[in-house]
């Protein structure tokens, strides 16, 4: 089975991960000297709220200058993949 998050509503964690991409895309575009600091902490959250799906935002860990990685929304991104697990499986039958 795995580990695939910290139990929180599913609307709490995209609203988390909006927040970070939009610190990320501001903010954090100025953050150049603690890029790698930032990408690393912006990693665990993830992971802590999407389980081994979340260490994909270690990929902006590459861009040291944090000019690039602020114009996609890798946080988001990872909620939109991720949020699948949280709907309820609907039934196969059809009527």
């Amino acid at each position: 089975m795995g580990f695939h998050g910290i139990p929180l509503p599913l609307w709490a964690k995209f609203g988390i991960c909006i927040a970070f991409d939009l610190i990320d895309m501001t903010v954090g575009r100025l953050m150049i000297g603690v890029s790698l600091f930032s990408e690393g902490f912006t990693t665990l959250v993830m992971f802590a709220l999407w389980g081994p799906l979340g260490l994909l935002a270690a990929w902006e860990a590459v861009d040291v200058t944090e000019q690039l990685d602020g114009f996609i929304p890798t946080n988001t991104l990872i909620a939109w993949a991720a949020h699948k697990r949280h709907q309820p499986a609907k039934e196969s039958g059809h009527g």
